[in-house]
């Protein structure tokens, strides 16, 4: 009988020896950054939303392949040195098989390398950086578009598409703005033009009209705004009333109703990048997925309608999703890795166009223009690409 447990015994330690860290019989562990208090709480309180309303779903309907899905949210307040302690925690101490959407540049650059080395994947940053997927690591997929696809499309855009004359760009003096300045500005040599000005500003700064005269001078016919909703709200004020009637374009974060709320008869014919396509009446397929996405988040959470930021954590829970289905029942880290890989021109309820490769960890290729027209978002153009 000692012989037997003896053996039953190391059985049980061989098998937990080779058991894939955060994954069980009947559940896989994950876990998530986000901003859950501080000044940035709005954002992850609602990236998280959409999380768990997708992962409950799923949940509801048994699972993938037998196991539940279980989210554990860090919260670090968007501070990057709280993330890695946090991170660590949740990887060390947690156990778990993945870190999946995380929120914010610098808290996503912080651990990306902690990340890589330790070959946990990190599924959907909620972050615009080309420096988390190029060069490509193994174990780091990014879905959202990054600020040089989107300054390449808006170089695109204002030199291809809507034949412009005179660009101007403004932008942040960050490495959002320098980022997003660049492929722009590199974009536009492929049509011989460059900017007729460029405006430099810190994100502090409140007051832009003596920045704006450099603008009047110039009377661009088009402005580029690298900008957050704030700033770019406060520019776009200002450019108007200085009299300035150029056309605005500005970047996928603002892109979002409460956009057109703060910013009231101003936000009319503003021109935004967007990667989730919009549900209007000439596009029923859209407004079905849309709907069919409503009616799952309401499953967790009644009446409510998905902000842009819960329609984020809605797309990084799904595309995780699709990847442990290609997993197959025998999960490990590398198998979801290989699954990951298979994605070609993807397209889930609303993650749309997302594909990977061995040597490719950009989600996004594609993006699409909107307006503002009559207080509503309207599309300008279908997906398009570098």
């Amino acid at each position: 009988m000692k012989k037997l447990l003896s053996v039953i015994l190391m059985l049980v330690f061989l098998v937990s020896l080779f058991a894939e860290v955060g994954v069980y019989n009947d559940k896989v562990v994950i876990g998530t950054f986000q901003a859950l208090s501080g000044p940035y709480a709005i954002i992850g309180q609602e990236m998280s939303k959409g999380m768990k309303a997708y992962f409950n779903w799923i949940n509801s309907r048994g699972g993938i392949h037998g196991r539940k899905i279980e989210l554990i949210i860090a919260d670090d307040q968007l501070n990057p040195a709280k993330t890695v302690v946090e991170v660590k925690r949740l990887v060390e101490q947690d156990k778990v098989f993945a870190i999946v959407g995380g929120l914010g540049t610098y808290g996503c650059l912080a651990v990306m390398d902690y990340l890589e080395q330790n070959k946990v994947p990190f599924v959907y940053q909620g972050a615009g950086t080309s420096k988390l997927v190029i060069p490509p690591k193994k174990y780091i997929f990014g879905v959202q578009p990054d600020y040089t696809l989107e300054g390449t499309l808006i170089g695109k855009y204002v030199g291809e598409i809507a034949k412009f004359k005179n660009p101007a760009i403004v932008y942040m003096n960050n490495d959002i703005g320098l980022e997003g300045y660049a492929a722009f500005k590199a974009k536009l040599e492929d049509y011989k033009m460059k900017p007729v000005v460029e405006v430099s500003y810190n994100p502090a700064d409140t007051d832009y009209s003596g920045l704006v005269v450099k603008l009047v001078e110039k009377n661009p016919d088009v402005i580029v705004i690298y900008g957050l909703i704030t700033d770019t709200i406060r520019w776009v004020k200002t450019i108007r009333d200085y009299g300035l009637d150029s056309k605005i374009i500005t970047i996928y974060p603002n892109a979002d109703p409460s956009f057109i709320k703060l910013a009231g008869k101003y936000a009319e014919g503003v021109i935004f990048t967007g990667w989730v396509p919009l549900a209007t009446p000439d596009r029923p397929e859209f407004v079905r997925d849309y709907q069919r996405a409503i009616s799952i988040y309401q499953q967790t959470y009644p009446k409510e309608i998905m902000s842009s930021y819960a329609v984020a954590g809605f797309i990084a829970a799904e595309v995780f999703t699709e990847g442990l289905i290609r997993a197959g029942k025998n999960l490990t880290r590398e198998g979801l890795v290989k699954a990951l890989e298979s994605f070609k021109n993807w397209n889930g309820i609303l993650a749309k166009d997302i594909t990977w490769g061995p040597n490719l960890r950009r989600g996004k290729s594609s993006m699409y223009f909107m307006v503002v027209k009559n207080g509503q978002f309207v599309p300008l153009t279908d997906l398009i690409r570098p």
